[in-house]
Formats: C-alpha cells, sequence, structure tokens
C-alpha cells in the first residue's frame, strides 16, 4: 500500500468519532452550498466504509485498531502497545495493516 493511502485511511478512522458532528457543523454554516453537500455525501460514505469493516472483522483485529486509533495514547509505541495487549509488534502490524488493507478494498481505491 502506498505510504500516502496508508497516512489517509489513518487519518480517516482517527477522525471517525468526529465525522457526525463534522457534518452537523457543515449543515449549520449559512453559506451551505453543492461542495458542502459533496463533502457530507463524501463523509457518510466513509463512515459507512469503516463501519463495514469493523462489523467483518474479529475481535482481535478489532482490540489493535480500537487501541490505535480511537483510544490513543500518543506517548505510546507501536511496541509499547502490542506488550499492552499481549501480543507481538508483528502481530499487531500485521492486524492493523489487514484492517486498513480491506478499507481501503471497501473505499474503491
Amino acid at each position: 500500500m502506498q505510504r500516502a493511502v496508508f497516512l489517509h485511511l489513518e487519518q480517516l478512522l482517527k477522525d471517525y468519532p468526529k465525522i457526525d458532528n463534522f457534518i452537523a457543523s457543515i449543515q449549520e454554516n449559512p453559506y451551505f452550498g453543492l461542495d458542502d453537500e459533496k463533502r457530507i455525501i463524501t463523509l457518510k460514505q466513509h463512515k459507512e466504509a469503516i463501519r463495514e469493516t469493523i462489523k467483518s472483522m474479529d475481535d482481535n483485529v478489532l482490540d489493535v485498531i480500537n487501541s490505535l486509533y480511537f483510544q490513543h495514547d500518543p506517548n505510546k509505541t507501536l511496541e509499547g502497545l502490542a506488550y499492552d495487549l499481549h501480543i507481538a509488534p508483528s502481530s499487531l502490524y500485521y492486524r492493523r495493516n489487514k484492517f486498513l488493507e480491506t478499507l481501503r478494498k471497501k473505499l474503491g481505491w
């Protein structure tokens, strides 16, 4: 996977919990226009793809994704996170990459 795609997918996952608030703030804008509507549609498509990917994964992968992106401690390295989850760092990388590859395919990238 290309580095730019990888980083973009990671940013989508970090923003996932805030998508609804972001959509609401766009819709409240008095200058709401066609560009904003396209942006909202794209955000909803991203949110749905993430939700479908989360539903299709097993609990081991979801533990990694939840720890990395939804309850992320910025002071923890990936090796430290692997230690906390009682898995090998290579397993953490594998599970993360498996999730991101599945998400990439669902988004059609």
